[in-house]
């Protein structure tokens, strides 16, 4: 074990699966023999890797995770499995808000952190060319799905429940989270999920899934021999992937999602996935499963502080046009919408912060937890609010729900935080009804934090702006 203090001791870089290229995952056994003091690498991705904190550095080998118990637990313990976000093209479970030591000191459960395929690795689709392919379609969510039999399998090792596991995430975690429910292969492997700033609606559509394998293949000049894809560099094939996809976030968010995402392939060769998570849910076939849906007041401001010029529209006309083309939403509907958002002297970039962030976040929570109520099942809304004048962007989050403290954070941020872990734990230790008004027919919500406004009010607000939008 690489780390035993008075709060928790913890096994890091544990391998789960083994996979070969663009093939699923095979769950390995547990070798106890082994010290477990190194975290693994991480996958293969573009850009700066500094701030994952890599010990290993980045490979294709790289289904490992991280398991964090209490020193003196009794067990067994409830589990919280955590998938970091990252876009589905970085991240991983090295990083200090993928370290769950902090809940695990409080007693009370068991952490574990997930590394998964990434980019083109995970999430390029092409069962459709068949063959050695045939099994490429959803990697990344198989890979996950494959974590979560090796906990079911072995986390009793080390005092964890397998009967008693919260899967939770952020951002893509929170995506891939999500579509556990639509893939029939995660059944009984979780029992609660909580969602934080993503859900049920990073769908990617099966012809653009196809497309963007094109577009991949066409700029490596591999289109007439797919099986080039398997003896390519993998740092060039991720570059590749990265040059060819859109980088906008309203591209990687929208209706017709056009980048990297959970593929709709319930009809493609090898489907992983019955139907969008979202219709899965309005099934209630899964009404036993209790799901948290969180997202923040600001969250597309994170664009407009860090990305300013890429995401600035230029002009509240350009605003309609992105509503009108990348969602089909009609002319005159959407200038209502726009409208709604263009007040009190914002600037065109921050309209557009504000309007994605409760079209692409907000609404998507709302109306699942809608839906899951409504078949049967128990769903929570949490709104996450600012902190001494800094807003609640896209990740402010992402501490407190690891159970850590943010650097430099004021004391209400670490108040805030501290409810997000305190809430997670509350629900992976099923005292959810402890927590809130679970969501009936209206959209109850918990607002956390400095909100500029009555969460559950603005929740009924959003879904008005919205209604009749055919979105997740």
């Amino acid at each position: 074990m690489s780390q035993n203090t008075p709060q928790f001791r913890s096994w890091l870089g544990i391998p789960y699966a083994t996979a070969k290229r663009f093939r699923k995952p095979t769950v390995v056994p547990f070798d106890s023999d082994l010290p477990y003091d190194k975290k693994g690498p991480a996958s293969i991705q573009v850009g700066d890797t500094s701030w994952l904190d890599l010990e290993s550095g980045t490979s294709e080998d790289c289904l490992n995770l991280n398991v964090w118990a209490p020193s003196d637990a009794k067990g067994p313990l409830p589990v919280v499995v955590y998938i970091h976000g990252g876009g589905f093209e970085y991240g991983a479970n090295t990083q200090i808000t993928s370290d769950l030591s902090g809940l695990a000191s409080t007693g009370q459960v068991v952490g574990v952190s997930v590394n998964y395929r990434l980019g083109a690795l995970g999430w390029l689709s092409l069962s459709q060319y068949g063959g050695v392919f045939e099994e490429a379609t959803n990697l990344g969510l198989q890979d996950v799905i494959a974590a979560l039999n090796w906990v079911k399998e072995n986390i009793d090792r080390f005092g964890g429940d397998p009967e008693n596991v919260t899967v939770t995430g952020h951002s893509g975690g929170a995506f891939i989270s999500a579509a556990l429910l639509a893939a029939p292969s995660a059944d009984g492997l979780y029992h609660r999920l909580a969602a934080f700033s993503g859900g049920a609606s990073r769908i990617v559509p099966a012809w653009w899934a196809e497309e963007l394998a094109h577009k991949v293949l066409t700029d490596l000049g591999f289109q007439n021999d797919p099986e080039q894809l398997l003896t390519v560099d993998a740092q060039l094939l991720t570059e590749a992937l990265n040059k060819v996809s859109p980088r906008d976030i309203g591209d990687r968010n929208g209706v017709g999602n056009t980048t990297l995402g959970i593929v709709d392939d319930h009809i493609q060769p090898g489907s992983v996935i019955e139907d969008t998570p979202l219709d899965v849910i309005k099934s209630g076939r899964h009404r036993d499963i209790d799901i948290l849906f969180s997202s923040a007041t600001n969250e597309g401001d994170w664009w407009v502080i860090n990305a300013t010029k890429s995401f600035d529209p230029g002009s509240i006309e350009n605003i309609v046009d992105e509503l009108v083309m990348k969602s089909r939403i009609p002319r005159s509907r959407a200038k209502r919408i726009v409208a709604v958002y263009d007040v009190d002297g914002r600037t065109p970039v921050d309209v557009r912060g504000a309007l994605l962030t409760d079209y692409l976040y907000t609404l998507p929570a709302i109306r699942a937890a809608l839906s899951h109520a409504a078949a049967g099942g128990n769903a929570y809304l949490l709104s996450i609010g600012s902190s001494e004048g800094a807003p609640a962007v896209h990740g402010t989050e992402m501490y407190g729900i690891v159970g850590q403290q943010a650097p430099g954070g004021s004391t209400d941020q670490l108040t805030r935080d501290t409810f997000v872990r305190d809430t997670l734990i509350s629900f992976a230790t099923d005292k959810a009804k402890q927590l809130w008004r679970r969501v009936g027919k209206e959209p109850t919500t918990r607002g956390i934090g400095k909100l500029p406004y009555d969460s559950t009010a603005h929740a009924g607000e959003v879904l008005n702006t919205f209604e009749g939008i055919d979105r997740p």
